[in-house]
């Protein structure tokens, strides 16, 4: 038998044995009482009435009570006592019936207060040691937190400073096989040509990859200005479709123009507006096969809108949700057939909020997808990235 039952049983077996000796010891002492006061003696059922129902409750208390009025009756009938002596305890054993059943309902409430408040308590004492766990964990997390921010952007750091050890490099290698080829071209030598077109080309497509991990680093790092300019948005467009269009024919797509006539003039960073909308044209045409890319530009007071739209193969609502993550590209498969390093849209989305605009996506799979970039009108002082 468990310890607490054990006690709880002692503690019940002690209050019986306590309320037994009071009913004997005042039975006992009644006909004392009653030699001594007489019919007066009615109003002393209070005393063990009370006393009962303090420990009972007013339902034991009154059971008590009625217990006890029995046993004096009997003790008066046993004393000869005559029926109007009897009668005389009436008001004493109707104040016992009221004393005890106030007593019992206070008893019983103070016992409810105590019970609400020992379990107030505990919960308190349970919210309070939850609160310190959670504000342990808090600290940690939060320290993790500033430990992981602070080795980004120390990594971040680092590779914006290597921009130029990274670059220099690379911008030679190019130089140097694009030099090589013109001569082995002007000789005739045919044999190398090529040679010298893959070196080159594959230290085009490498300078890209750095270019792109290096315009991340140093968004992150918070080093990346963008300078204000004064430029017609039309002759922009104008750019990216001479630019875009060897892209374009390469996958037998087709380029559909949709500008409005209004653009107007745009005063903010046209190198980075010209990389956002280059990457979102660029990713349409990889991604598009004898299909059509759509170019769509209108002005909407103080905002630009453009609109990037292709009948490619799309992407699915999961892969979507991680579009703008950096490295995060599209399935295993996909990333193996087109490439890619998973940046591009990221920074592209990047330098849209630095510009104070954003990009927003629209994808079927099998159908396409629309990317949407708008960004204010004017940009009027130069802003660093924070």
């Amino acid at each position: 038998m468990p310890k607490q039952t054990i006690e709880q049983s002692i503690q019940q077996l002690r209050h019986i044995m306590i309320i037994g000796m009071a009913f004997v010891g005042y039975s006992l002492s009644f006909i004392w009482f009653y030699d001594q006061a007489g019919a007066v003696i009615g109003s002393l059922l209070l005393l063990p009435v009370g006393l009962a129902a303090w420990l009972l409750g007013w339902r034991g208390g009154l059971i008590a009570a009625l217990i006890g009025i029995c046993l004096n009756i009997g003790l008066f009938l046993l004393n000869g006592a005559s029926f109007a002596e009897i009668l005389a305890l009436g008001p004493g054993l109707m104040m016992a019936f009221v004393v005890g059943g106030a007593i019992g309902w206070l008893r019983s409430l103070i016992n409810k207060i105590q019970t609400q408040t020992s379990e107030l308590q505990r919960e308190r004492e349970l919210l309070a040691n939850e609160i310190s766990q959670r504000k342990q964990i808090e600290q940690s997390l939060l320290a993790a937190k500033e430990e992981a921010e602070l080795a980004n952007r120390s990594k971040s750091q680092f590779l914006a400073m290597m921009s130029h050890e990274l670059r220099t490099p690379l911008n030679a290698i190019i130089g140097y096989s694009e030099l090589l080829q013109e001569d082995a071209e002007a000789d005739q030598l045919t044999n190398y040509v090529q040679d010298l077109s893959t070196i080159r080309n594959a230290g085009v497509h490498l300078l890209g990859l750095i270019n792109d991990v290096l315009d991340l680093s140093k968004i992150e790092a918070g080093r990346m200005e963008l300078f204000g300019q004064d430029f017609h948005v039309i002759e922009l467009i104008n750019d990216l479709e001479l630019y875009i269009q060897p892209q374009i024919a390469k996958n037998n797509n087709r380029l559909v123009l949709d500008v409005a006539e209004d653009l107007g003039v745009m005063h903010s960073d046209l190198q980075k507006l010209r990389q956002i909308l280059l990457n979102l044209l660029t990713n349409a045409t990889k991604f598009t096969q004898q299909g059509s890319i759509t170019l769509r530009a209108k002005r909407d007071g103080d905002w630009l809108h453009f609109e990037v739209a292709d009948t490619g193969i799309g992407m699915s609502s999961e892969q979507v949700a991680n579009l703008f993550q950096p490295f995060v590209q599209a399935e295993q498969s996909t990333a193996a057939r087109f490439g890619g390093t998973g940046l591009g849209l990221a920074i592209s989305r990047s330098l849209a909020k630095l510009l104070g605009g954003d990009i927003m996506v629209e994808s079927v799979i099998g159908q396409g997808s629309n990317f949407q970039l708008i960004v204010p009108a004017f940009q009027l002082a130069p802003v660093t990235a924070m």
